[in-house]
């Protein structure tokens, strides 16, 4: 039997909401190859996930439990310190994954790095959009950070993440990707420097496992990851808001297809039921410190009664 599972703490309008929106299919399809993602008008945007998999929120939850047990992702952290490396070492690691059949551990090198741009100054590898680090920080680093406190108590975290409210319960920093910490922070009485990160644990590693589906690539010597645009503010993440259940193949070709396409409804898009585009200003400081800030919708489709939650 297929389960409508909604997940209210999962929003299709924040950037962090849909990054773990779509780690959480693409996670949910290794259980259930027919699992289908969609999103649904009440108040926002609320993730719904279609699957075999499990009867409800709570169900999910387990078998995240389950799987954050595992040594799955501390496979795919521990290979390096970090991911600007040397062009060479990169290339050894992709091809020794590829040479094993591990498609998996290509993908996510493949979303991290993107193979062919180099860094001028020191000659290493530059990282995808998503690399927001700098400094004493470290990609790799603050994701085992991450899990090694959601393992704490995986079932609170992942409760958090899906079905909400968001706490922040996790003292680690959010790798740039919530708008909400850098608003967290904004409104304190002390500097930001002073007091601990804090993050929706759950939710990144999601955010994370959705990663190879925007892969990166190098374009006249520069990095570009998939779901990453210029405009006259600078780079921006954008994503698409959908009403019609897709399956996980069809969200990576969704997601290829890019926003003009969305907007304009072209046929190869219109079947998935594109109800609103959104970006988030990848505002920078620094030596390649970055955080998402809050998104502004550039796009809205008609509403319909079946976009609702009814």
């Amino acid at each position: 039997m297929i389960h409508k599972i909604r997940l209210p703490a999962l929003l299709g309008s924040h950037p962090l909401g849909m990054l773990a929106s779509i780690g959480l299919l693409r996670k949910v399809a290794e259980w259930d190859a027919a699992a289908k993602l969609e999103f649904v008008m009440d108040d926002d945007w609320i993730a719904v996930v279609r699957t075999r998999a499990a009867s409800d929120a709570v169900g999910l939850v387990d078998k995240l439990v389950e799987w954050i047990g595992g040594d799955s992702l501390d496979r795919l952290l521990d290979w390096a310190d970090d991911v600007r490396i040397a062009p060479e070492a990169f290339r050894q690691r992709l091809t020794a994954a590829l040479d094993d059949g591990d498609l998996e551990m290509a993908g996510f090198l493949s979303a991290l790095i993107a193979d062919g741009a180099v860094d001028g100054q020191k000659g290493l590898t530059k990282p995808c959009g998503f690399y927001m680090v700098s400094g004493q920080q470290s990609f790799l680093g603050g994701m085992r950070e991450i899990v090694r406190q959601v393992r704490v108590d995986a079932r609170v975290a992942f409760e958090e993440a899906l079905i909400g409210p968001w706490r922040y319960r996790i003292r680690a920093h959010s790798l740039g990707w919530d708008p909400n910490t850098e608003r967290l922070y904004a409104l304190r009485h002390r500097a930001p420097t002073s007091e601990k990160p804090v993050c929706i644990g759950g939710a990144i590693l999601l955010a994370f496992w959705a990663l190879p589906l925007f892969p990166a690539v190098a374009i006249d010597g520069r990095a570009s990851t998939v779901g990453f645009i210029r405009t006259e503010k600078g780079q921006c993440f954008t994503w698409p808001v959908w009403s019609v259940p897709v399956s996980l193949d069809e969200l990576t070709s969704l997601l290829h297809c890019g926003e003009k396409a969305w907007m304009a409804g072209e046929p190869r898009v219109a079947r998935s039921g594109i109800r609103a585009v959104y970006r988030s200003r990848r505002a920078e400081f620094g030596q390649g410190y970055a955080v998402l800030r809050a998104p502004e919708i550039v796009y809205t489709a008609p509403m319909t009664a079946e976009s609702h939650a009814g």
